[in-house]
């Protein structure tokens, strides 16, 4: 167990020196340990990065640091937690087997959509014919819309919305079953994420919070035939990008992208397998990912029958718990977690059994990256500290003293990288500053 002291204050960099870096790092670059940094972004649009929105993702420069710095071409590279699928995508343009993994349905299929190439010349031909078939049924006085059903759909989406969003979705249905066109599986889901990408702008949810929430005081200017239109932007743009994508992927030494269908906590993959893990975790009272795609999955029916909470139910970091659960006071035997779940639980007992819950979780994590990487690999984790009930919960020190007293890894190097901009709307005192990017070593 590590003599290092989990009780000292160690959030606060501001005596180290500010590295402020433009664009890519360079990997000859050593970041000290507690460093401080400040990444200016360049390529958060990069080729297919900026297909669709997603809460809380790396910029791309980030990840493509730490595989470039710690592994070898060829190598294979996991995210576990992949979200949008950053990592994934950045192994794979760095020539490394990008492996993902989400348990959630639309970061699964944003992910294979950004990692997955078409053929120019298909796409080309796939979307002429879908601006076609988009003209044809918006003209058309016979066509009847097939409107998914979902709870408060029309409080959501104004009629005229609701129409233009069916015929994009009957159109690309419709192509698919009349046209013969290569790959269609591929070209129809990135037809689908292109539509999921407009489809929180086109509704009267609040499109500066991270929850699909309406609100009285926000009032969207949308009018009939904007869905159409955006979307056909959208297509435009992305195919652009596509296209670029796919002819940086023919000039790859490694094109590998493996996408299992499995969980963080259980994976799938085999003991010892892999070079590298980059991740960045949900975090805990944050972002509420079914909820925040809750529209786009309802669209793309990704959600099934069943309701919205027993989905979420399902992931690391959920809210969604039973009463007998936290009747009582959980306690993890760690230094560094349990005071702060004494503190909660006086103020909130629902919140204090989900943060419990988190770094149990966590813990498991963990314990299943010790068993899938190569010894002496590295797994690098980006994490933000939280305010729960007024208490300040200090995750990047929880989840060292999980990983090095827990399981066994060896904490090699922490620095803290700074965020410039908040494009939601977070109440001030609960807005992280930045994140906690943890290297941690699996003995050799």
């Amino acid at each position: 167990m590590s003599t290092r002291g989990y009780g000292e204050d160690k959030t606060n960099t501001d005596s180290a020196e500010l590295i402020e870096i433009e664009g890519d790092l360079d990997t000859d670059l050593e970041i000290p340990d507690r460093g401080n940094i400040l990444i200016i972004s360049k390529d958060q649009s990069y080729l297919t990065h900026g297909i669709h929105k997603f809460p809380a993702k790396f910029f791309p420069e980030l990840p493509r640091y730490l595989i470039q710095k710690y592994s070898e071409v060829g190598q294979s590279v996991l995210d576990p937690m992949c979200g949008s699928g950053t990592v994934v995508l950045e192994a794979i343009l760095n020539n490394r087997v990008g492996i993902g993994i989400d348990i959630d349905s639309i970061a699964r299929l944003i992910t294979k959509v950004k990692t997955t190439p078409i053929d120019n010349e298909t796409l080309k031909n796939a979307v002429d014919s879908l601006n076609q078939q988009i003209v044809l049924l918006s003209k058309s006085d016979e066509y009847t819309p097939s409107l998914p059903e979902f709870h408060y759909r029309d409080n959501w989406f104004r009629p005229f919305v609701l129409k233009e969003l069916a015929i994009i979705k009957d159109s690309i249905k419709s192509i698919g079953q009349s046209h013969q066109i290569s790959n269609w599986n591929d070209v129809s889901d990135f037809f689908h994420v292109v539509m999921s990408s407009i489809i929180r702008d086109v509704s009267n949810a609040d499109p500066h919070c991270t929850r699909t929430v309406l609100r009285k005081k926000v009032t969207k200017k949308i009018s009939p035939g904007d869905t159409l239109e955006r979307f056909s932007q959208r297509l435009d743009r992305q195919s652009e990008e596509m296209k670029k994508f796919s002819q940086v992927v023919n000039e790859l030494q490694v094109k590998n992208v493996i996408l299992p269908t499995s969980t963080a906590l259980e994976t799938g993959l085999d003991a010892g397998s892999i070079d590298l893990a980059v991740t960045s975790p949900p975090y805990i009272n944050a972002v509420d990912y079914p909820r925040t795609h809750q529209l786009e999955m309802y669209w793309l029916g990704l959600l099934g029958d069943g309701p919205l909470s027993k989905v979420k139910r399902k992931y690391i970091g959920t809210e969604t718990v039973y009463k007998d659960e936290y009747r009582e006071l959980k306690v993890s035997g760690l230094n560094t977690l349990d005071p702060v779940l004494k503190q909660i639980f006086k103020r909130d007992p629902r919140r204090a059994f989900i943060t419990y819950k988190f770094f149990d979780d966590m813990k498991s994590q963990f314990q299943e990256m010790m068993r899938v990487l190569k010894p002496g690999s590295r797994y690098c984790v980006t994490i933000g500290n939280n305010l729960i009930r007024e208490v300040r919960v200090r995750s990047h020190e929880i989840l060292v003293e999980i990983a090095e007293s827990s399981v066994g890894f060896e904490l090699e190097k922490q620095f803290f990288s700074k965020l410039i901009r908040h494009f939601i709307r977070i109440p001030r005192k609960e807005r992280m500053q930045g994140e906690w990017v943890l290297i941690f070593r699996k003995p050799s």
